[in-house]
């Protein structure tokens, strides 16, 4: 569990430490849990209570009592916290980003001055909150520097740093025209004091999402140990399969009850849905739950209300919730395409080389948890979804920008024409699912190729796009047990063109001389006027194979 695991000896013996994780990943609850480790509950002074009695605070040693670290909270000293979250200063320009810095820095002020703290700045009001004057200008490097300094004189200890979502303020800039270099000046300046302050700090913890612009940022915090993908700490954040199937049990006993179904049955449920990830190499790791959408699951569960719900609708996808990054739906509909058949090496991955002006794709997928590395029978590695939770919301997310997503019935159907090899079934019912699309929408062969590409994620098929030949790519090649379907998309041409590409440049031929046969289909997109639907017209060879 997060305790015993975040407070391992080993982690706190590095200075300076950095994980990443993906969103709704516990990397804030993590931060909660150090702050409580080494400070535990700082009383308020009275003056700021506005007469009522003071709250119950517990010392760290109380706090963690009866757990694994109790003992390391019991030895180690009192340093306080200062507590920054990065994810409150997103700007477009770096007087506003300097300006969220220092609101951020400003509520660290506050809290300590009600904490009774001399903070060298009296408050507002009778709440205690300070309000930094705007003459002379002072820099949020400069205020963090001040605050450290204050804490350290007061409690005779080395403050703890903790920085919870560094990478915010660089996420916000991904997909927008702007040129990054005056915000990435303001956060250097500010990290380089970070750095510059290592006699006067204790602990300084940092986390964030991705690793992108590592080498022009963090060049100035070169002293960080990245623990996000050492086997050690895969399981820091997250719920492994013993703690699931020991610790929240008789939650799931409960969901079983509620839905009818067997225990074990209902396990092997949520791990399809919602176990999956691994942050490191498949068999050096042990893959773990998103601790956000596993906590909501089993939270609805308890009531049976929401389980009969659940018997109509399928399994919820609660990371959706939190919000869909735009950047990498952007990046989809530019013509990336996701499930590459074979994955980067693994330096290529772990790659902090990219920059914001220059997004390598699937490194950022894999980082953000959209992706991750499994391995087959024979050991070799491949990119898989974690799950089906993540799978759907990133396809929904995707067909959102177009249209609804299909209802279950129009997949099943959509599947079953493809198994049978009813192509003109399965056209009529993409044209009939194209016809809720406007024509603006689909105005280019990507944009057709991505709906057809996450139709059949939604479908569950085995298939890959863009696969790569010597004589090109084909576009997408669906494979079942008995046939592969290969097919080739083209916009405002002719289906026939679509097959002549295929002959042509011999796609498929690596399933030639197989037990499965090639079928190859060209599919033509007739572009709609206006608000007008695009047609879908198609050409089959059947038995394709080489001449």
């Amino acid at each position: 569990m997060l305790a015993p695991t975040a407070l391992d000896p080993s982690l706190l013996r590095n200075k300076y430490v950095f994980l990443a994780r993906p969103r709704r990943f516990g990397k804030s609850l993590l931060v909660t849990t150090l702050e409580a480790f080494f400070q535990g509950e700082v009383p308020t002074d009275p003056r700021y209570l506005n007469g009522h009695p003071p709250a119950q605070t517990l010392s760290k040693t109380a706090l963690f009592r009866g757990t694994a670290a109790a003992d390391a909270a019991e030895s180690g000293r009192f340093h306080p916290v200062v507590r920054l979250n990065m994810a409150h200063t997103p700007a477009d320009a770096p007087e506003r980003l300097k300006a969220n810095l220092l609101e951020v820095l400003g509520s660290q002020y506050t809290l300590w001055r009600r904490r009774g703290i001399n903070v060298g700045l009296k408050p507002v009001d009778e709440s205690g909150a300070v309000t930094f004057p705007t003459s002379p200008a002072v820099s949020p490097a400069q205020r963090l520097e001040d605050l450290v300094g204050r804490l350290k004189a007061r409690y005779g200890a080395n403050p703890v740093v903790l920085v919870d979502e560094y990478d915010a303020p660089l996420v916000h800039l991904l997909g927008k025209d702007a040129d990054p270099e005056p915000i990435l000046d303001v956060l250097r300046d500010f990290y380089v004091k970070l750095k510059s302050l290592e006699a006067d700090l204790h602990f300084v913890f940092v986390t964030g999402i991705t690793r992108f612009a590592r080498v022009s940022l963090f060049s100035v915090l070169n002293n960080l140990r990245d623990i996000s993908w050492e086997p050690a700490y895969t399981t820091l954040c997250g719920f492994t399969e013993r703690e699931v199937r020991t610790e929240v049990r008789p939650h799931l006993a409960t969901a079983a009850t509620h839905l009818d179904l067997s225990l074990e049955k209902l396990m092997n449920q949520v791990h399809r849905h919602y176990n999956g990830y691994h942050f490191s190499l498949p068999g050096h790791s042990e893959s773990v739950y998103n601790p956000f959408t596993l906590a909501c699951c089993l939270r609805d569960l308890q009531n049976p209300n929401h389980a009969e719900w659940w018997n109509v609708i399928g399994w919820p996808n609660h990371w959706a919730i939190s919000g869909n990054p735009m950047f990498l739906i952007r990046l989809m509909k530019e013509g990336q395409y996701p499930l590459p058949a074979d994955p980067p090496p693994w330096d290529s991955l772990m790659s902090t080389t990219y920059s914001l002006d220059r997004v390598d794709f699937i490194p950022l997928m894999f980082q953000t948890g959209y992706y991750t590395l499994r391995q087959d029978q024979a050991g070799d590695l491949y990119l898989d979804y974690p799950n089906d939770e993540v799978r759907r919301t990133y396809s929904h997310a995707l067909l959102e920008t177009y249209r609804q997503p299909p209802d279950p019935r129009t997949l099943r159907d959509m599947h079953r024409t493809l198994t049978a090899e009813d192509y003109k079934g399965f056209c009529d019912l993409l044209h009939t699912f194209l016809a809720g699309i406007p024509g603006e929408k689909l105005r280019r062969e990507t944009d057709c190729h991505l709906v057809l590409h996450v139709l059949c994620q939604l479908m569950q098929v085995e298939f890959l796009s863009e696969v790569h030949q010597g004589g090109g790519r084909s576009d997408i090649e669906v494979q079942f047990p008995g046939h592969v379907c290969v097919m080739e998309f083209k916009y405002g041409e002719s289906p026939q063109a679509a097959l002549d590409q295929i002959r042509s440049h011999d796609y498929g031929r690596r399933h030639f001389g197989r037990d499965r046969r090639v079928v190859a289909l060209g599919l033509n997109f007739v572009p709609g006027m206006g608000a007008d639907s695009p047609d879908v017209e198609h050409a089959v060879c059947v038995r394709y194979q080489p001449e």
